[in-house]
């Protein structure tokens, strides 16, 4: 298979092969029609003063004179002079390779006219003009010069086109190898990137240019397939992380729950207050699996996208159904519902799906509760802001180290100080309501503010 150096070199040889034939073919057919017009016209000059001259004598009586028809006429011709009954009255330089003229007769009927006859060294061309006394005069010019100078012209044709396509040939290659410079580049650069060099690019994008737009777009296209395979490469990890964390997070109350199953088949919990211990402890593990795979489940239902049943909610019913039930279940805890920005408390009505929007709330204040001290207040703000509803979960507890801030948002993440299995959570509460305000097309934003944390949750109207 030719590279394609080689068939734009080939291409461009052939193309100019079939000009430069074509211009030789025209050239020459040129050149011979002139040169036989030039004869003929010769000839026939010819042919019409010997027609003349002929009058002026009795070729039955009287002999032309050579010399003075040598002096009048071109003597490298041939000529003949019939008489009106068909016989030959006059013959000037006769030879062995003189034409082979047709009979008289013909030669009458064909008086103004120009043809080509055979001989022994080649065609001839013959001019016929008819006399005034009823003969013929007709003049004879060889076409071995023509012949020749086409033979000539010929040889010199080809070796010119050998030159030229020679020259052409390697001036050709030239060009295209500088021509296709840049795509020998990018050649390279992908030979680089197949082999594994992924942060390689092809050299000199230049947009003003076929190759260096396509070298751009190979660029370009080569960014987002590192941005893919670093964020599959990512996502794998933390997926075998969610795995091991989850496995994890399973077996610790399931290990209790054998645990304390195994004490009692042992006789280790008799009937009464170490029994009802042993009975509560088990639940309680219990519980908080189920609590684990339900936040699974619901975790797998978001990423499968599954349509929410949207209607029209009321962001600050959510928010007071909320703060009344933490109120119910930690009452010494300070939980305040206010304003967002300065306009008093008003209904902030968005399109969602209120049992969603509920454990959003439901998990953003529980996160609160749990990862604060107990004097730490909770804010929780309804509004709106650029046509959105907002709804924000403030605190005054010790906020969220600046190292974890990037994968609070994490499934099964915990905050090295402020997170841990003693505290209840299994760090998924946090990545469930991300992803619901996800699906609601809205988005949540962890704030930077110094003193406790601020997450605020943003969505559309």
């Amino acid at each position: 298979m030719w590279t394609l150096r080689t068939r734009l070199v080939v291409a461009i040889l052939a193309l100019t092969a079939v000009g430069l034939v074509l211009a030789d073919v025209v050239g020459a057919a040129l050149l011979r029609g002139y040169l036989i017009d030039r004869l003929d016209q010769q000839l026939t000059s010819n042919a019409t003063a010997l027609a003349r001259v002929s009058t002026a004598f009795d070729f039955t009586s009287l002999q032309l004179p050579t010399e003075v028809i040598a002096k009048r006429l071109a003597v490298d011709n041939r000529f003949y002079v019939y008489a009106p009954d068909g016989s030959l009255a006059y013959l000037m330089s006769p030879e062995a390779d003189d034409p082979q003229l047709p009979p008289f007769a013909e030669l009458a009927a064909r008086g103004g006219q120009e043809f080509d006859v055979p001989s022994d060294s080649g065609p001839w061309r013959v001019a016929v003009q008819p006399a005034l006394n009823g003969g013929v005069a007709v003049v004879a010019g060889s076409l071995r010069p023509i012949l020749d100078t086409e033979s000539k012209l010929n040889v010199i044709q080809v070796l010119v086109t050998a030159a030229v396509l020679l020259l052409l040939g390697a001036a050709g290659a030239a060009v295209v190898r500088l021509g296709l410079r840049p795509l020998t580049r990018m050649e390279l650069a992908s030979s680089r990137i197949a082999s594994g060099d992924f942060a390689h690019r092809a050299p000199g994008p230049d947009p003003h240019t076929e190759p260096g737009r396509l070298a751009l777009a190979m660029n370009v296209m080569l960014d987002r397939v590192e941005r893919e395979i670093a964020a599959r490469s990512a996502s794998e990890v933390r997926l075998r992380q969610f795995l091991a964390d989850a496995s994890h997070e399973l077996r610790t109350p399931l290990t209790s729950v054998r645990g304390f199953a195994e004490l009692y088949r042992h006789g280790g919990s008799p009937p009464g207050p170490e029994l009802d211990e042993t009975m509560r402890r088990i639940e309680e593990e219990a519980t908080r699996m189920g609590v684990l795979v339900q936040d699974l489940l619901t975790l797998a239902a978001l990423d499968q996208e599954r349509p929410l049943d949207r209607r029209p909610v009321d962001l600050l019913e959510i928010a007071a159904d909320t703060i009344r039930d933490a109120r119910a279940r930690v009452p010494e805890r300070k939980i305040r519902l206010m304003p967002y920005g300065t306009g008093p408390l008003m209904p902030v009505i968005v399109p969602g799906d209120d049992a969603r929007l509920r454990q959003v709330l439901t998990n953003l204040v529980s996160n609160a509760l749990t990862h604060t001290p107990a004097e730490a207040e909770i804010t929780v703000r309804v509004g709106v802001s650029s046509a959105q509803g907002v709804v924000e979960v403030a605190d005054t507890g010790p906020g969220i180290p600046a190292e974890d801030a990037p994968y609070i948002f994490e499934r099964l993440y915990r905050a090295s100080r402020s997170r841990s299995r003693s505290d209840g959570g299994a760090g998924l509460g946090l990545a469930i309501v991300a992803a619901i305000v996800r699906a609601h097309g809205g988005r949540v934003e962890l704030g930077d503010e110094p003193g406790g944390a601020r997450f605020r949750i943003l969505l559309p109207r």
